[in-house]
C-alpha cells in the first residue's frame, strides 16, 4: 500500500465505506442522518484546519532553523568561489612565467689577475 500522505487506518476500499454508512443509517435512523453529515463535515473541517495549522507551524519554524544554515552555505560557497578564482590566476601567472623566463645577469667571480690589479690600484692612490 502506498502512503501517499493518507493515514493508513483511513484508507477505505468502496465495500468498507458501504458497510459503514448501512451502520450509520441502522444506529441513527433516517432522520439523524443529515445533523450527523453537518456535524461529521464540520469535524473534518475542524481536523484539516488544524492540520494545516499544525503544517504552517512546522514550515514557518523549520525556515528559521535553515536561515543561519543557508547564509552560512552561501558565504563558503562564496568563499570558495573567491579562493578558486585566486587560485586559477596564481597558477596562470606561475605558468606564464615559466614560459618567459626572465634573463638575470650572472655576476662572475672576479679572476686573480683582477684582483691584483685592483689591489695595485688601491695601494697607488
Amino acid at each position: 500500500m502506498p502512503i501517499s500522505g493518507t493515514l493508513l487506518f483511513l484508507d477505505f476500499g468502496g465495500g468498507e465505506i458501504l458497510i459503514i454508512l448501512l451502520v450509520i443509517l441502522i444506529v441513527l435512523g433516517p432522520d439523524k442522518i443529515p445533523e450527523f453529515a453537518k456535524k461529521a463535515g464540520e469535524v473534518m473541517r475542524f481536523v484539516r484546519k488544524a492540520t494545516d495549522d499544525i503544517k504552517n507551524e512546522i514550515n514557518k519554524e523549520t525556515e528559521i532553523v535553515q536561515k543561519p544554515f543557508k547564509s552560512a552555505y552561501e558565504d563558503v560557497s562564496a568563499f570558495s568561489k573567491s579562493a578558486h578564482e585566486t587560485m586559477k590566476t596564481t597558477l596562470e601567472e606561475i605558468k606564464n612565467e615559466e614560459k618567459t623566463p626572465e634573463k638575470v645577469e650572472k655576476k662572475k667571480n672576479p679572476t686573480i689577475e683582477e684582483i691584483e690589479r685592483t689591489d695595485q690600484e688601491l695601494k697607488k692612490s
